[in-house]
């Protein structure tokens, strides 16, 4: 009966041992993924609405700047947090993801009737960080693209990442899916819709998305593609990259 007892003891001081190890080097993996692949790199894109929707939907990350007349201690800029709402002063958190400025404004005005008596007050996106898409591998800015809109198209991200480098596979360009419940990657040749005008697959970009563009001669970027479209490793590869913005 004892050696039971004696695994199980060993088990778990082995486990509360090297468990800190282990998420040291998961942590290590993925610093080291978003350095070399430029995934840090922070830049911003002017994207367009749906056709079902009239305005920006607000989301967690982006920022909003609210101005009160003649009441400067209710006005000022205010990210929306991890719970999707604003910390406004007096008031406490304002439930703010999913609705427009116009809508949050509405809100603010109903809220603050109990405070002060009713003045002009105006809602602006001061920094739009809620949506965005990956641009990788051989363009002259890869990074992460914040967008101000539902969607952009595949030839306008490229164009302002920069344009392809000379060294780009522009046949072999790669659309991914990063949504987990519907994961999926499609070939496209970039260079028909560059230089050829032909439109036909200048898809639409949508926020997760990921434009990975592969090298002609063998390199890092090529690796990550592969493990990328290999859907044992694309989760884990997408959960190092998609990192909330609070940690």
């Amino acid at each position: 009966m004892k050696q039971p007892i004696q695994f199980i003891i060993y088990f778990v001081i082995s486990f509360i041992t090297l468990w800190p190890v282990c998420q040291s080097e998961e942590a290590e993996k993925s610093q080291n993924l978003r350095k070399e692949f430029s995934l840090d790199k922070e830049y911003y894109l002017n994207g367009e609405f749906s056709e079902d929707s009239k305005d920006y939907r607000l989301g967690k990350g982006d920022i909003v700047t609210i101005l009160v007349r003649g009441n400067s201690e209710f006005s000022g800029n205010f990210e929306i947090g991890p719970d999707g709402k604003i910390q406004y002063p007096f008031i406490g958190d304002i439930p703010a993801e999913g609705i427009n400025k116009k809508e949050l404004q509405e809100k603010i005005i109903n809220l603050l009737g109990k405070y002060v008596k009713f003045s002009e007050i105006s809602v602006s996106v001061l920094r739009y960080q809620s949506k965005f898409i990956y641009i990788l591998g051989e363009v002259n800015k890869p990074g992460k693209y914040y967008i101000s809109g539902d969607t952009i198209t595949l030839r306008d991200a490229i164009i302002e990442a920069g344009l392809p480098t000379k060294d780009a596979a522009l046949k072999r360009t790669y659309l991914i899916k990063t949504d987990p419940l519907n994961p999926n990657n499609r070939k496209i040749n970039l260079r028909e819709i560059l230089y050829k005008g032909k439109l036909k697959n200048n898809v639409l970009l949508t926020s997760g998305d990921l434009i990975v563009l592969p090298s002609t001669i063998h390199s890092k970027i090529n690796n990550f593609l592969f493990k990328l479209l290999d859907p044992i490793t694309r989760v884990a590869i997408i959960d190092n990259m998609v990192q909330d913005r609070s940690n």
